[in-house]
């Protein structure tokens, strides 16, 4: 996926119009509007201030590896957890998600 369409799948599935996502990006909307098309590329300044508005990293922009996490408080929760440079602290909070992520599974599969 292109930047382009990175930007714009990011915004539909955001449910914003493109003015909304340009006036909480302080970008023109037309400036926005060629960066959807790809018609132009936009500068960091203004990449990071579409992510900012999104709720996601440039990086994720940028790269066709990273995930989307829609929920933007758990996505800042990951962005925290990312900078913890203690790998055993780290470990205890995988394997702590593991759990909850497991009780969650049976939960909804003893509910079916």
């Amino acid at each position: 996926m292109t930047i382009a369409e990175r930007i714009r799948f990011t915004r539909q599935q955001q449910k914003l119009a493109q003015n909304e996502l340009a006036e909480m990006a302080g970008i023109s909307p037309k400036s926005l509007s060629r960066y959807e098309l790809g018609t132009s590329i936009p500068p960091a300044d203004s990449l990071k201030e579409i992510a900012k508005a999104l709720g996601v990293s440039a990086d994720y922009l940028l790269d066709e590896e990273n995930v989307q996490i829609k929920d933007k408080e758990l996505f800042k929760k990951f962005e925290i957890i990312q900078a913890i440079e203690d790998r055993d602290t780290k470990n205890m909070i995988v394997r702590f998600l593991d759990l909850v992520i497991r009780d969650a599974q049976a939960k909804k599969a003893y509910a079916s």
